[in-house]
Order: structure tokens, then C-alpha cells, then sequence
């Protein structure tokens, strides 16, 4: 059987750049290629890996600044980025996401009508708050960031400052903490949408033990290919 494919943006702004790339690492080591060639083509089909195509979409094809001065090229615009099935959105600095061009909040109110789900990390909340697409749901942010900031942004949004994720709107909306968090979510995510040997591969991969809602350690397999128990 055909492995499934999946498409995934990551919208790329001024943001913490552990908030993209850390989510994205936990789904590259679930992809079939990569599968295939560190263990075998039967293993990925065994596991039921997807083939995911990432997509990184900038306001132009000018290369973005995240953090440390890293430059990231983008592979499309908001204008041409093709279908997706998900969204990703890191978090900037409060001179950003207090101040979201209308082109950025647009492609995201239109882009939310065609995906499975948005996830946030960071302050990503906020920006995706930002468009009016959050009111009334509870979701949250970096935790520090809600008093100061995210309640500005969205009043109406039901900020949870307890939960290291929040999911609401029937899954459409995953919403993380900070940056690692994001990590964290992104394994749940994972573990529910492909299972837990899956995820195992790529705690694995990344000598990771990702944490639960509530910050608590989940169980994963280690570099030695050991299951670590909670």
C-alpha cells in the first residue's frame, strides 16, 4: 500500500527559530525516506510512516531572520504556497505578533479552511489569535506572555496559563507553551495521528523524552533503543 502523504507549512516570520525547527525534526524522523534508509523500505511500510513534503512560506522569497541571525530561505509565498494539509506557526517578538500585517492574517484565516489543524508554539498563539480565529476558545501561550501581552491581542480568547498544550476546536487548534513545548506537543500529535512505535522512532533519533499536558515525562525509546517507562 502507498504511504500516506501529507503536506505541512511553516509560516515564516521573525520568530524563535527552535519554535519551527523543533516540531519540524520530531516529523522529519517519522517520514518514510528517512525510515527507509536508516532501517529498511518493510520497516517504514511496517509502521505505516507518511511521506511528508514541508513547505516554508515567506511574505516574499526573501530569506527570513529567526533568531542568532539565522536566515531561513523560503520555498514559497503566501501568495503561491500550494495545498496544505497542516500549518505551523512559531512565535516573534511582541513588536510582531502585537502588529501582524493583514496579508499574514488573511493567509492564515484562509488557510484554516482548507487544513486539518494549525499548531502554535510560543507565541504563535498570538500571532493566530491575532486574526479573530481563537475567540472564545481556550488556548495558550508562552505563560509569561498572556498577562502582558496575549490578553491585548485577544480578549476574547480563553488564555489557559496551566496546560503545557492546549487542544480545542475539535483538534483544529494546538496551541503550545514555549518553544520546547512545541516539541512536546508535536509528539502527542504523533503518538495520536500514527501511533506510538512511530513516535518511539523519533524520540529515538533525537535522545528525547517528550512531556505531557501537564509537564509530566511520556514514555519513549532512547539511543540504545530502550522503552523508558514513566
Amino acid at each position: 500500500m502507498a504511504p500516506r502523504e501529507i503536506s505541512i507549512g511553516f509560516l515564516l516570520i521573525p520568530l524563535q527559530a527552535l519554535d519551527m525547527v523543533g516540531p519540524m525534526d520530531a516529523l522529519v524522523n517519522i517520514d518514510y525516506e528517512l525510515i527507509s534508509m536508516y532501517f529498511s523500505t518493510e520497516k517504514a511500510e511496517e509502521l505505516s510512516a507518511p511521506k511528508i513534503t514541508f513547505h516554508h512560506i515567506g511574505p516574499t522569497m526573501e530569506p527570513v531572520v529567526t533568531t542568532g541571525n539565522l536566515h531561513v530561505q523560503p520555498t514559497t509565498t503566501i501568495k503561491d504556497c500550494p495545498k496544505l494539509d497542516y500549518l505551523l506557526i512559531g512565535g516573534p517578538a511582541p513588536d510582531y505578533f502585537m502588529n501582524v500585517p493583514e496579508e499574514m492574517k488573511d493567509f492564515m484565516r484562509e488557510r484554516s479552511k482548507e487544513v486539518k489543524s494549525i499548531f502554535t508554539t510560543c507565541t504563535g498563539g498570538c500571532v493566530l489569535a491575532s486574526t479573530g480565529l481563537l475567540d472564545d476558545l481556550e488556548v495558550t501561550t508562552n505563560h509569561m506572555c498572556i498577562k502582558p501581552f496575549g490578553e491585548q491581542v485577544a480578549p476574547k480568547v480563553k488564555w489557559n496559563n496551566q496546560k503545557h498544550w492546549v487542544i480545542s476546536g475539535n483538534g483544529k487548534y494546538w496551541t503550545a507553551a514555549g518553544a520546547i513545548a512545541g516539541m512536546d506537543m508535536m509528539a502527542e500529535w504523533i503518538r495520536r495521528e500514527f501511533g506510538q512505535d512511530l513516535l518511539y522512532i523519533s524520540t529515538m533519533a533525537l535522545e528525547w523524552q517528550p512531556r505531557d499536558v501537564d509537564g509530566k515525562p511520556m514514555t519513549c525509546m532512547n539511543g540504545r533503543m530502550e522503552v523508558v517507562e514513566v
